[in-house]
């Protein structure tokens, strides 16, 4: 990731946090979500809540967390070998024994129970950076929805009762046309665009940064309040910022094709009118970019190959 090395020239602090989810602090529902348990599937969901109860109460008491997915499918299998069962239910037992394993293959390498909740983790004045750069389109979704959850439940319980997350937190997604994609539906999506109606009540910001603005969520475009829209060339991309920004006229449109690297139009509150500025170049340390293909193809060594002798050998 670009971010891995990330120095700021000030000095600023960086905290970076490990991509890693306990489902010790997912709620229920979000638990079934990423189990695939259906909505409709009343009883696949009933028995998951009371086999995930039992499971916490056990954890709380003391047990290991290490293999509590494992421990809730063993509950099942033990409920499922009972003779009293219905062939339905036992049906809908075997049904989320499955969905479990499966959970485990797809998020395992993102599990650990002994991660403290998120609002533990991150730092005030700080730029706490989670890399998703290791792991799926999948598994980063997960992981995203959890961490904005989290962080404005936990803004909402300051606000009201002064317990939860002390400080503000200004939350900035790359790639945001991936968590929040126009035409598909994701984990991520329903919190950005929880955070993008509500969260300045409670101390929340969200920034989206796309270089596809056309697949982005329209609903949480809309809900910005200031835009930077560095520059825009495909007119399908100019006509949909151009929908979602009030303040973006027909002068200012025609402009953006024409920016330079580093020169952006900025819309919106923080400016009195819409407004061309050039950015300064950031001067800290960075890692990403593209990398060097002729310098990589020089430096590896050409592959020596024997005779007619060793060829005949092999």
């Amino acid at each position: 990731s670009e971010y891995d090395e990330l120095e700021f020239p000030s000095g600023g602090e960086v905290n970076k946090l490990a991509p890693r989810i306990n489902p010790l602090h997912m709620s229920t529902s979000e638990l079934l979500r990423l189990l695939r348990i259906d909505a409709a599937a009343h009883k696949q969901e009933r028995y998951f809540r009371r086999v995930w109860q039992e499971v916490k109460k056990k954890s709380r008491s003391g047990g290991t967390g290490e293999d509590l997915l494992k421990t809730a499918s063993k509950i099942l299998e033990n409920l499922l070998s009972s003779e009293d069962k219905l062939s339905s239910d036992k049906s809908s037992i075997l049904g989320v024994i499955n969905k479990i394993e499966d959970f485990a293959d797809r998020y395992g390498d993102i599990i650990d129970y002994g991660l403290p909740d998120v609002t533990v983790q991150i730092k005030p004045k700080t730029a706490n950076i989670l890399d998703l750069g290791s792991l799926d389109e999948e598994t980063a979704d997960a992981l995203v929805s959890h961490y904005l959850r989290r962080i404005l439940e936990a803004r909402k319980s300051y606000a009201k009762g002064g317990e939860g997350l002390r400080f503000p937190v200004l939350t900035v997604l790359e790639e945001a046309h991936i968590l929040a994609p126009r035409e598909r539906r994701t984990l991520s999506k329903y919190w950005i665009a929880r955070i993008a109606r509500e969260g300045r009540k409670f101390g929340v910001g969200l920034c989206l940064v796309s270089q596809r603005p056309k697949a982005l969520d329209p609903e949480a475009l809309s809900q910005t309040n200031n835009k930077i829209i560095l520059r825009l060339v495909e007119p399908s991309d100019l006509r949909y910022v151009q929908q979602a920004s009030e303040l973006l006229s027909e002068d200012l449109l025609v402009q953006l094709p024409s920016l330079n690297v580093g020169e952006a139009v900025v819309l919106g509150m923080m400016v009195k009118v819409p407004a061309l500025v050039r950015i300064d170049e950031f001067r800290g340390k960075k890692g990403g970019g593209d990398p060097d293909i002729v310098a990589e193809w020089n430096a590896v060594e050409d592959t020596k190959y024997g005779g007619e002798e060793d060829l005949l050998e092999v």
